[in-house]
């Protein structure tokens, strides 16, 4: 009979961070198995028979080079991820020594490693998974099995001070079989299948709607929602929007609709009325993932965004790397010498946050300040983050 199951082996001398990762897997359905150091590496690699390997490079008494070449020799099929606090390069050169060696590299993940990123590498890896189906998806979209999580956004009010004025819809796939579905999995499908216009105008309906409950308890927050490249060539979608925005009573200029940079700037001509048309409607337009594609400054400079958001892979390195910190003031000088705001991702610590004051970054998300929540529990967890912010003595937002 064929063997269904899957099983993770986490190669770490971090404990913590070997809780962290079984705990994610084990959630999906893995069973986990933890090994600290060489020969216990060897041990469990014959009698657990994992089908995913998590390994780090630098390990006592041996290095991940070492623990791969000992993976190749027993001719092992696992999946193998390389998880690292080091170098990018060093990491893009340890999976092609792996590749090399014949085994099967999922690829690689720089420490701190985000929950989002490593589900959607491990969800790939399983057996036994069920297919989703475009029906499936629609039945989702329809029965209202999508729901909306919430991430806060956090404005430099002044010193030291962060105060969350705004979240990013995010869409969420509770299957009754399956519990959360990743967006890994439905994002993509519902792009390919004609489906993504359906989840998009839910997810913002559902976002308007709670926008309004907000606003009518008193907590004014804007919201950021993601818009697919196949909407932006859609003539109709503006005007879709603001009717929508019309019957539920939201103010548009509390709307963002975020574009990725390669979306935007893949046939520029066709996706500039769409956008011009939603800003003359009063909502605002922010580019995002921004520094991981291939845009032209000419096109960026003549396009009606108002918010820049600076990829996550730029600002998780700014406390560790000079070049990340480098690209990440450019960024920001760039954004503001254009008259946009600049919104940093990733921001997991404290030193983080303290150096993008530094830059005058003027927004920030990310773990820190708060993980995507539902609707319901905003509330709490504004006023908590708000009340631990030092009273502002200046307006430092430009």
């Amino acid at each position: 009979m064929l063997d269904q199951t899957n099983r993770l082996l986490v190669v770490d001398d971090q404990p913590d961070l070997c809780e962290f990762i079984s705990e994610a897997a084990t959630a999906l359905g893995f069973e986990t198995c933890v090994a600290s150091e060489s020969a216990e590496f060897q041990r469990v690699l014959l009698d657990f028979r994992p089908t995913v390997v998590v390994m780090d490079l630098q390990m006592p008494g041996t290095d991940g080079i070492e623990l791969l070449r000992y993976l190749a020799k027993q001719g092992s099929k696992a999946h193998v991820l390389v998880a690292s606090g080091m170098d990018e390069r060093v990491l893009a050169t340890a999976e092609q020594v792996g590749r090399a060696q014949g085994l099967n590299m999922l690829g690689t993940l720089r420490k701190p490693i985000y929950l989002p990123d490593l589900e959607a590498i491990l969800r790939k890896t399983m057996r036994g998974e069920s297919a989703l189906t475009p029906a499936d998806l629609d039945g989702a979209i329809r029965r209202k099995e999508i729901e909306v999580f919430y991430q806060p956004k956090a404005r430099r009010t002044g010193p030291k001070c962060w105060i969350v004025e705004g979240v990013e819809a995010l869409a969420r796939w509770r299957h009754p079989q399956m519990g959360f579905v990743s967006p890994a999995r439905f994002i993509p499908l519902a792009e390919q299948s004609g489906l993504i216009r359906a989840l998009t105008e839910r997810v913002l309906e559902t976002s308007m709607q709670q926008s309004a409950e907000w606003r009518a308890a008193g907590l004014e927050l804007s919201v950021a929602v993601n818009l697919s490249p196949q909407l932006l060539n859609d003539l109709g979608f503006p005007d879709r929007v603001d009717q929508l925005a019309e019957r539920l009573n939201v103010e548009r200029r509390k709307i963002i609709f975020e574009v990725t940079e390669s979306a935007a700037m893949s046939d520029p001509e066709a996706t500039m009325e769409v956008l011009t048309r939603l800003r003359v409607k009063n909502f605002d337009l922010s580019i995002d993932d921004f520094g991981t594609g291939y845009s032209s400054l000419k096109q960026l400079y003549l396009m009606p965004f108002g918010e820049l958001k600076i990829d996550i892979s730029f600002v998780r390195d700014v406390c560790d790397h000079e070049d990340a910190r480098t690209m990440v003031e450019t960024m920001v000088m760039l954004a503001h010498r254009l008259g946009l705001k600049t919104c940093a991702e990733g921001v997991e610590t404290q030193a983080i946050l303290d150096y993008l004051e530094s830059v005058t970054c003027d927004l920030a998300q990310g773990y820190f300040i708060g993980r995507p929540m539902p609707g319901d529990q905003i509330a709490a967890a504004v006023t908590a983050w708000n009340a631990r912010q030092p009273v502002p003595t200046t307006n430092a937002t430009s």
